[in-house]
């Protein structure tokens, strides 16, 4: 029978288990959180109220594609984790799919206000005739959350993480640190990485179709996630690791700035409302470019050496709550309407705009998380209490 000084020891390791977290992952969740929140609020790269292309917009837009990205490298480093498939499905419908499904209906029944065209009481009054059934099914067969209304727009990344998961089993063949699994993982990471080049080199020179079909059978998605396990294989060479941490961010900058200047050379206007051209250089899915840059930021962030206790507290405490910001931030933006803000022309006006917008988007959805978590936890513990009492 085990001694209690024993048990006590065993429960104190697992608790430190639980609680050691790799903060330099944290923190890169905390940027990629950011990063997605920024694109949100970045202004349109055509300026409606000056009736212009606003190049210095196209230059910030440039160095904000990496967010999701990040995710997916995050989910990639974390894929060998010895995890069930029974867990990881019940670990997304709790911590995934549930916070989604109230995020839906609330977006559905509170649309008009949250657009400013109702108020909250017309909403409550005609909460049934709001609900869009037929569009989450849609949504749910095709994948295109634009079936529900507007305010899902964001949402298309649920299912690229649920694409993640189901092919989970087969992922975790190829993420193991040994000889037949690398080779294959590799020459995967090989194909995906030579399609985004020819995709890239289409945009300038004719290729045919066929050819192109052959070099894109790796998703952009799962190519991201072998990248994020392949940089955990690596992590010992890249953690705190100054002189890589320079190089990666001269190269994210570098690659950044190569994609504002192609953008600038290709882009097309047809007439004031039609921007034509390269614009796929912005999209993280499309361009190798955005592997460069991603990869690179990754690096910079997980070599970034943290010695202060209180920032990694920080840091840990926002990064549990990324998640309810991704959801809960896109109401926010839609509830102020950025379109008011088109007048500013310059960019300091529109550096000084981002800096301030951004923080308070990504303040103003953190504490929104707080409040809700505190009304489930209250909740929870009232069905706990009715449960005993029964």
């Amino acid at each position: 029978m085990m001694k209690v000084d024993e048990k006590q020891e065993l429960t104190e390791n697992k608790q430190t288990n639980v609680k050691k977290r790799d903060i330099s992952v944290e923190l890169i969740r905390v940027v990629a959180c950011l990063l997605v929140v920024a694109v949100h609020l970045s202004l349109q790269v055509f300026n409606q109220y000056y009736s212009q292309v606003d190049w210095s917009r196209l230059f910030e837009k440039c160095f904000f594609t990496d967010g999701v990205p990040l995710f997916f490298m995050i989910t990639g480093f974390f894929i060998a984790n010895g995890r069930s498939y029974k867990k990881t499905w019940k670990s997304v419908g709790k911590r995934i799919l549930l916070p989604v499904g109230i995020y839906v209906l609330f977006a559905q029944i509170f649309y008009m206000f949250i657009t400013n065209k109702q108020s909250i009481m017309w909403c409550l009054q005609n909460a049934i005739n709001n609900l869009n059934l037929q569009g989450i099914l849609r949504a749910i067969l095709t994948g295109d959350v634009v079936n529900i209304n507007s305010l899902c727009a964001h949402l298309w990344y649920i299912f690229s993480h649920i694409k993640i998961v189901i092919w989970m089993p087969v992922l975790w063949l190829i993420c193991k640190n040994e000889d037949t699994p690398n080779l294959a993982r590799r020459m995967i990471m090989g194909f995906g990485i030579f399609s985004f080049v020819i995709q890239d080199i289409q945009k300038f020179v004719v290729i045919p179709d066929t050819a192109i079909k052959i070099f894109t059978m790796v998703d952009p998605t799962i190519l991201y996630v072998l990248f994020g396990y392949e940089l955990f294989v690596n992590k010992d060479k890249i953690k705190k690791n100054k002189k890589l941490c320079v190089i990666s961010l001269v190269l994210f900058v570098l690659a950044n700035v190569a994609k504002y200047k192609l953008e600038m050379q290709y882009m097309v206007i047809n007439n004031y409302y039609d921007i034509v051209g390269r614009s796929s250089f912005l999209e993280w899915k499309y361009t190798s470019l955005n592997i460069i840059s991603s990869i690179c930021l990754f690096m910079a962030l997980y070599s970034f050496e943290i010695k202060s206790e209180r920032f990694s507290k920080i840091i840990s405490w926002l990064s549990d709550k990324t998640f309810g910001v991704y959801l809960v931030h896109y109401l926010l933006i839609a509830k102020v309407d950025l379109y008011k803000f088109d007048k500013l022309g310059k960019l300091g006006e529109e550096l000084i705009y981002l800096a301030l917008s951004i923080t308070i988007t990504f303040t103003a959805s953190v504490i929104v998380v707080c409040i809700l978590r505190k009304i489930s936890d209250l909740i929870g513990k009232g069905f706990k209490k009715l449960h005993k009492i029964k």
